[in-house]
């Protein structure tokens, strides 16, 4: 038995990926431009316009850094970050009732709501004030999960820092609202599963039970 026998095999093939990168640029002739394009000599001075996306995987040969944010990682279906809450393009009608399942499932705590009321002060099935603090927030989907009326859906959008984290990055009901149509884009595949389409037909069955009941109880 060999001692560091493990770590000198290491850095052998730590070595071959880092010659691969180099081999493999110059034999497609990309030696002298970045993996997600652009050539180098300018990028020392100026950004290029175009964001690229550059793909990592199996296939990819070498040993190569992702030069964000000019490149950028893919960014796929299934992952999650903050939740947002949905509202259909349609009507413009907010899915949330303010039913506080959410809140209660959440294992961080960091969400928190209060409901609506009519002018005569009887409690209405839509939400008045919804907060998410998204630096509690750990980001599981469990509120997209368990809600009942399809409102709650994890986005895609990671670049949420900034210089203040008291006020900022507490979310309230305007920041955290999306369309419908939003959410499509960007869950395509989801949007179009049988599950979704059906879950989205009962959805439409209790809003336009709870819009009727809203409506009586404006009106005494």
């Amino acid at each position: 038995m060999v001692i560091g026998k493990g770590i000198l095999i290491g850095h052998l093939v730590t070595i071959r990926r880092f010659l691969l990168t180099f081999t493999h640029d110059f034999k497609i002739g990309e030696f002298f431009k970045r993996r997600g394009g652009g050539e180098l000599a300018v990028d020392f001075f100026t950004r290029p316009k175009n964001q690229t996306t550059v793909k990592q995987d199996y296939t990819t040969e070498g040993i190569f850094t992702v030069e964000y944010p000019d490149e950028r990682l893919p960014v796929y279906e299934r992952f999650r970050v903050l939740p947002v809450l949905v509202y259909d393009n349609e009507d413009g009608n907010v899915r949330c009732t303010c039913c506080n399942i959410c809140a209660k499932v959440c294992p961080p705590q960091c969400i928190w709501m209060s409901q609506a009321h009519s002018p005569e002060g009887k409690p209405v099935t839509l939400p008045e004030e919804y907060y998410i603090d998204m630096d509690v927030c750990m980001n599981c989907g469990m509120c997209s999960e368990y809600c009942p009326f399809d409102a709650i859906k994890m986005d895609h959008n990671f670049e949420l820092s900034n210089y203040e984290r008291h006020q900022t990055h507490i979310y309230s009901l305007q920041d955290l609202l999306v369309s419908s149509e939003f959410y499509a884009k960007t869950h395509p595949d989801a949007y179009a599963s049988p599950e979704e389409v059906a879950e989205r037909g009962k959805v439409t069955k209790k809003k336009d039970q709870r819009l009727q009941k809203a409506l009586q109880l404006s009106r005494g």
